[in-house]
């Protein structure tokens, strides 16, 4: 069984929050989860950085409605003639965020899409989940596909390996710096805001009660069980974010699955390093 503690937090969280936590805690356990679950929910939105400028000023920008969950989202089009590629980022990051990729793939003509998840990027609201971005995957894909390819990071890996599973097809997949078990998810966020193993307990039977549906059947694991597209899967050793366990136990598990461990590139930095970009854009070129 994975430990539930693999590494020390890594967000800096504001004294307020830390505040709340403590004290919602002292009080009762059933309005530390209401907190717990408010927080939960609400990824946090950073500037776009430089780099990422000329990759957003140069994409086609659309707006896609999703009827499943009554939401719009910002959806960033490169036109191209050849293969069509899906890029998906991570909780709190930004479609623009793997701009390294549409660099590449560009290269060879090929058509690059990405979205801001609800909540993310420019895309409207304050607040999403895996049930919604699975959704989106599905709507973009029918929308702007079908994709032949997909290159996914974090949070985003695992969405797609479920909107894998729920029948969407494509010609070979890679993912970064994946999470496995779903409720490592929710175990790491309370590592990381100190709430205590019992309020995480009941968040995780809140939500299942809520949505009417089993956690564990949203984890890259059971996902991975009848796939059988080729899957590369990277991870950096020195991820703080995601343990790269994680990702050498799906490896052991896939149907058809290549294994590639960096080093010294942590959770984010990867997405931008030339060496590993080259790698994945060959592999998708391998399944035309």
């Amino acid at each position: 069984m994975e430990s539930k503690k693999n590494t020390s937090p890594a967000l800096r969280i504001p004294s307020w929050i830390q505040f709340v936590v403590w004290l919602s805690q002292q009080l009762s356990t059933s309005l530390a989860t209401r907190v717990a679950l408010h927080l939960f929910f609400r990824p946090q939105r950073f500037k776009r950085p430089v780099r990422e400028q000329e990759m957003h000023d140069h994409a086609l920008q659309t707006s896609c409605y999703v009827p499943e969950i009554f939401k719009e989202i910002q959806v960033f089009r490169l036109a191209g003639k050849g293969a069509k590629v899906l890029l998906l980022h991570g909780w709190s990051g930004r479609g623009t965020q793997l701009f390294a990729f549409a660099d590449e793939l560009r290269k060879s003509n090929a058509e690059v899409v990405t979205f801001d998840m609800p909540a993310h990027g420019q895309s409207l609201g304050k607040k999403t989940n895996i049930i919604e971005l699975v959704a989106c995957i599905k709507e973009v894909h029918a929308k702007y596909g079908p994709f032949d390819h997909a290159v996914a990071h974090s949070f985003g890996s695992m969405a797609l390996l479920r909107a894998l599973r729920n029948g969407i097809s494509m010609k070979s997949v890679a993912i970064i710096a994946s999470g496995d078990k779903i409720q490592n998810v929710f175990y790491r966020f309370s590592e990381q805001l100190r709430f205590s193993g019992k309020v995480t307990e009941r968040m995780m039977q809140t939500i299942e009660k809520k949505f009417s549906m089993n956690l564990e059947s949203y984890s890259s694991s059971k996902s991975l069980e009848h796939l059988e597209i080729p899957l590369l899967i990277v991870h950096d050793k020195e991820d703080k974010e995601t343990p790269f366990v994680y990702s050498k136990h799906l490896h052991e598990i896939a149907n058809n699955s290549e294994l590639l461990l960096t080093s010294g590139l942590g959770h984010y930095r990867i997405l931008r390093d030339s060496k590993t970009v080259q790698h994945i854009v060959q592999f998708i070129n391998q399944h035309p």
